[in-house]
């Protein structure tokens, strides 16, 4: 309710930017006030007032937003202090045990709620349809994910069954794409992951994908969960 409102309050003065706003609000924030006089004000809460900015911006996107442009609309001085100042907002949110995290995911920063609280944000709020993908999918997507940049002929070794129809489908949800061509007869194209892949997965970068070693030992405890009297024999 607070943020439709505070939407609602963007959305009533036509062509006004919410990036716009918060860069016009910099001498107020930063030089203490309209006239740039004074102490800087201090913010409920507890706040550091670079902190509030970027706790504001953060709260009315949508989306990742790069350090790089929240320092240029927030009037830090580098993406460097934007990460920084971002680390003392992590720091307060869990200092406070609150609902919210701020985190570094697909080349930017997003505010997310606790994942401890998904059992009841997920009873309001679903995953979207154009998100829900069949097991075939998700296996196509892991071995892209993996083995990018990959052609689907090489998709098809590992997977033994023919993928035309799965690729089509991932291309369509915008989770790969098509990054270029294999120099090969027949100069067969060659798929990778997007932005949105690393979004949905909650990843940074590709970096963060879990390694062969820690999907082998999550697989092990799963079995022996599962199947506890495979270890007493």
């Amino acid at each position: 309710m607070l943020r439709h409102k505070v939407i609602s309050r963007f959305q009533k003065k036509p062509g006004h930017l919410v990036m716009n706003h918060f860069a016009g609000m910099k001498a107020r924030i930063f030089q203490g006030g309209p006239s740039g006089k004074g102490k800087t004000p201090e913010i409920p809460g507890g706040r550091d007032p670079k902190e509030a900015v970027l706790e504001a911006v953060l709260f009315l996107a949508d989306e990742p937003v790069p350090a790089k442009k929240i320092a240029s609309v927030c009037g830090f001085a580098t993406a460097a202090e934007t990460r920084k100042v971002l680390r003392g907002l992590q720091k307060k949110y869990i200092q406070e045990q609150s609902a919210f995290r701020a985190e570094e995911v697909a080349g930017g920063i997003q505010l997310f709620s606790a994942p401890e609280l998904h059992p009841w944000i997920a009873r309001v709020h679903a995953r979207p349809l154009e998100v829900e993908m069949s097991t075939a999918m998700k296996e196509t997507l892991s071995v892209v994910a993996y083995r990018q940049p990959i052609t689907r002929a090489d998709i098809e070794k590992i997977r033994g069954v023919n993928t035309s129809e799965v690729l089509r489908g991932l291309l369509e949800k915008n989770l790969i794409r098509i990054c270029g061509r294999e120099n090969s007869l027949g100069r067969p194209v060659l798929y990778g992951t997007t932005r949105k892949f690393l979004h949905f997965y909650g990843l940074k970068t590709l970096r963060e994908l879990p390694r062969y070693e820690e999907l082998s030992k999550a697989a092990s405890r799963e079995m022996s969960e599962t199947f506890p009297e495979n270890e007493q024999n």
